[in-house]
C-alpha cells in the first residue's frame, strides 16, 4: 500500500511550489487535482508541465477537474465539455505515467431532475472514456461523489455501476462521501474489493463534506481500517484534506496510516503526536 497526499489542501497555489512543499512534509506520492489557474493552459503546455513534474522525486495520480464540470449535466453542451476535459486529463496522465485517473461520474443538483437519467448519462460517458483510454491504458477509477441529495447512486447502485464495465474501470471509494450519504462503510468496502484500487480518506460529521483530518469527525475508522487491511496489497491510501489544511496534519495522517496498516495501532495505543486522532481511529 502507498500513501498519497491530495493537493486539494494547496488548491490555488503554484503547482511546482506546492509539490515541493508537500515533499518537504513527507509526500512520496501526490494526487494532482486539475483545477485552478495553473491548469488553464495545460492543453497547450502539456509537455512543459510533464517535464516539470518528472523532475520531482514523487509518483503521481491525476484527479480530473471538479469545479464547474458535470458529466451528467442537464445541459448537453456542458456534458460534452466535461467529456472533452476528461479526455485531455487522461492523455496528460499517460504522459506523466500517472498511477490512475479519478473520474467523477456526475451530480444531480436539483430534485426535479431524474437520477435514473443521470446514471444512464454517466454510463454512456464512462463508456466513451473507456474507449478513448484504450489508446493510453491509464487505470480509470470512478469515485462516489456528492451528498445523499446530489449523489446519483445509492450504495447498491454504485457497486453495480462499477461492476457493469467488466474490469475496464475500477473504484476509488471516497470514505468521507460514503459517510455523508449514509452508506455502510465496511459493507461497501467488502463488496467492492475486486474493483477497489484506491480510497480517499477524510472525515466529516455526516452533515457536510468537510474533508477533515482522520479522527476529527464521526467516522468509525477502526472498522474501516480493518476492512481495508483485507484489500489488495497495492491499495492507494489518499489523504484528501480540505483547502488550507496545514501540511503538518497530512504528515501526521501518513504516520497514522503507516502505523495502522503495519498493525502497530492497538486499543489504547498512542496516536501520532502530529494528528488529532480519536479512539474511533484505533484498531
Amino acid at each position: 500500500m502507498r500513501v498519497y497526499y491530495s493537493n486539494l489542501c494547496r488548491l490555488g497555489s503554484g503547482l511546482s511550489e506546492s509539490i515541493d512543499e508537500m515533499i518537504r512534509y513527507g509526500a512520496g506520492a501526490i494526487e494532482l487535482m486539475m483545477d485552478g489557474p495553473q491548469w488553464d493552459e495545460f492543453e497547450t503546455r502539456g509537455r512543459e508541465l510533464a517535464a516539470l513534474l518528472s523532475e520531482k522525486p514523487v509518483v503521481y495520480s491525476i484527479h480530473t477537474p471538479v469545479w464547474d464540470i458535470n458529466l451528467t449535466s442537464e445541459n448537453a453542451q456542458a456534458r460534452q465539455a466535461a467529456l472533452e476535459a476528461y479526455r485531455h486529463s487522461i492523455a496528460f496522465a499517460a504522459s506523466i505515467h500517472a498511477a490512475h485517473v479519478v473520474v467523477h461520474p456526475g451530480f444531480c443538483y436539483a430534485p426535479v431532475f431524474d437520477k435514473k437519467t443521470a446514471r444512464e448519462r454517466a454510463a454512456r460517458a464512462v463508456g466513451a472514456l473507456c474507449r478513448f483510454n484504450s489508446l493510453y491504458g491509464v487505470p480509470l477509477l470512478v469515485e462516489n461523489v456528492g451528498s445523499a441529495a446530489t449523489c446519483i447512486f445509492t450504495q447498491d447502485e454504485y457497486i453495480a455501476f462499477i461492476g457493469r464495465f467488466g474490469g475496464r474501470i475500477g473504484s476509488l471509494l471516497d470514505i468521507g462521501h460514503a459517510n455523508l450519504c449514509g452508506w455502510n462503510l465496511t459493507d461497501t468496502i467488502s463488496r467492492l474489493k475486486p474493483f477497489l484500487y484506491a480510497v480517499h480518506l477524510h472525515d466529516n460529521n455526516g452533515t457536510a463534506d468537510s474533508h477533515l483530518p482522520i479522527g476529527s469527525g464521526s467516522i468509525q475508522w477502526g472498522s474501516v481500517f480493518q476492512e481495508l487491511l483485507e484489500c489488495r496489497p497495492d491499495l492507494r491510501l489518499i489523504l484528501e484534506y480540505d483547502i488550507g489544511t496545514p501540511l503538518e496534519l497530512l504528515r501526521g495522517g501518513k504516520e497514522l496510516l503507516t502505523q495502522a496498516f503495519a498493525g502497530k495501532i492497538g486499543l489504547g495505543g498512542e496516536p501520532s503526536p502530529h494528528h488529532p486522532v480519536s479512539a474511533a481511529v484505533q484498531i
